[in-house]
Protein backbone atom coordinates (compact mmCIF):
# COMPACT_ATOMS: atom_id res chain seq x y z
CA UNK A 1 0.00 0.00 0.00
CA UNK A 2 1.34 3.42 -0.92
CA UNK A 3 2.12 5.83 1.86
CA UNK A 4 0.30 9.12 1.96
CA UNK A 5 2.32 12.14 0.85
CA UNK A 6 3.52 14.53 3.51
CA UNK A 7 1.19 17.52 3.76
CA UNK A 8 2.66 20.97 3.19
CA UNK A 9 2.57 23.14 6.28
CA UNK A 10 -0.18 25.71 6.25
CA UNK A 11 -0.20 29.10 7.81
CA UNK A 12 2.04 32.14 7.61
CA UNK A 13 5.49 31.91 6.10
CA UNK A 14 8.49 31.68 8.39
CA UNK A 15 11.04 34.50 8.40
CA UNK A 16 13.48 32.20 6.55
CA UNK A 17 10.93 31.55 3.80
CA UNK A 18 10.20 35.25 3.46
CA UNK A 19 13.93 36.09 3.23
CA UNK A 20 14.50 33.35 0.63
CA UNK A 21 11.58 34.59 -1.48
CA UNK A 22 12.89 38.16 -1.34
CA UNK A 23 16.38 37.01 -2.43
CA UNK A 24 14.93 35.04 -5.35
CA UNK A 25 12.75 37.94 -6.48
CA UNK A 26 15.70 40.36 -6.26
CA UNK A 27 17.96 38.04 -8.30
CA UNK A 28 15.21 37.51 -10.90
CA UNK A 29 14.66 41.26 -11.22
CA UNK A 30 18.40 41.89 -11.67
CA UNK A 31 18.54 39.25 -14.39
CA UNK A 32 15.56 40.78 -16.15
CA UNK A 33 17.13 44.25 -16.04
CA UNK A 34 20.37 42.87 -17.53
CA UNK A 35 18.58 41.55 -20.64
CA UNK A 36 18.82 43.48 -23.86
CA UNK A 37 15.68 44.43 -25.78
CA UNK A 38 16.58 41.77 -28.36
CA UNK A 39 16.78 39.08 -25.66
CA UNK A 40 13.42 40.17 -24.27
CA UNK A 41 11.85 40.02 -27.74
CA UNK A 42 13.29 36.54 -28.40
CA UNK A 43 11.95 35.32 -25.06
CA UNK A 44 8.52 36.79 -25.78
CA UNK A 45 8.41 35.11 -29.19
CA UNK A 46 9.49 31.76 -27.70
CA UNK A 47 6.81 31.96 -25.02
CA UNK A 48 4.19 33.00 -27.55
CA UNK A 49 5.02 30.03 -29.80
CA UNK A 50 5.04 27.69 -26.82
CA UNK A 51 1.61 28.81 -25.61
CA UNK A 52 0.29 28.57 -29.15
CA UNK A 53 1.55 24.98 -29.39
CA UNK A 54 -0.11 24.14 -26.08
CA UNK A 55 -3.38 25.66 -27.21
CA UNK A 56 -3.29 23.92 -30.62
CA UNK A 57 -1.91 20.62 -29.38
CA UNK A 58 1.73 19.70 -29.66
CA UNK A 59 2.67 18.22 -33.05
CA UNK A 60 4.72 15.03 -33.31
CA UNK A 61 7.77 16.82 -34.71
CA UNK A 62 8.33 19.34 -31.93
CA UNK A 63 11.96 20.44 -32.03
CA UNK A 64 14.07 20.59 -28.90
CA UNK A 65 13.90 23.87 -27.07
Amino acid sequence: MASTPKARPRGPWTPEEIAREERVNKARAQGDRAKTPEERLEETVRLSRFTSELRDGVPDDVRAR
